[in-house]
């Protein structure tokens, strides 16, 4: 997830551009898989990866889906050259404030995005992903990047 969060160009070994074939070479078979011939969601748990025409075109973490929580222990964190080392649990049902302390934690920089969906918050990591956040409980919803979006913050 880090290395998801810091580029958004892979997720568990799969690349955004990468064949169907290519993706259940890697990953094996899916948990769940919907749409249409030409167009869907291949699921593994909380893991999708969106296609067009065959081609992998958008990759999510659902947090929803999340059975045992993600667990991150003794990251690092530079200020002023002394090393802070701190541990993150993030779960289903994490806060806004939680994985935000954590975005910030691994310093990456972010924007809140305003869109038309005014019921989440949406953080756009430089470089990276967007972050969705549900306004009515203040947690996270998914981590999803969509190809022709991983552009830099202005």
């Amino acid at each position: 997830m880090i290395e998801f969060l810091k580029g958004g160009k892979t997720l568990n070994g799969v690349k955004m551009g990468m064949t169907v074939g290519n993706l259940y070479a890697t990953l094996g078979k899916p948990t769940n898989v919907s749409g249409e011939k030409n167009y869907g969601y291949i699921h593994y748990g909380e893991y999708r990866y969106g296609f067009t025409d065959g081609i992998i075109n958008e990759m999510a973490i659902e947090f929803k889906l999340i059975e045992k929580p993600l667990e991150f222990s003794n990251l690092e964190y530079k200020k002023y050259d002394i090393s802070l080392f701190e541990n993150f649990k993030i779960k289903s049902k994490s806060k806004i404030h939680k994985v935000i302390g954590f975005v910030n934690h691994l310093q990456l920089n972010w924007k809140a995005h305003n869109g038309i969906d005014k019921d989440s918050l949406t953080l756009k990591i430089e470089n990276g992903p967007y972050i969705v956040f549900n306004l009515y409980d203040g947690t996270v919803d998914k981590i999803t990047i969509v190809d022709g979006h991983q552009k830099d913050l202005k």
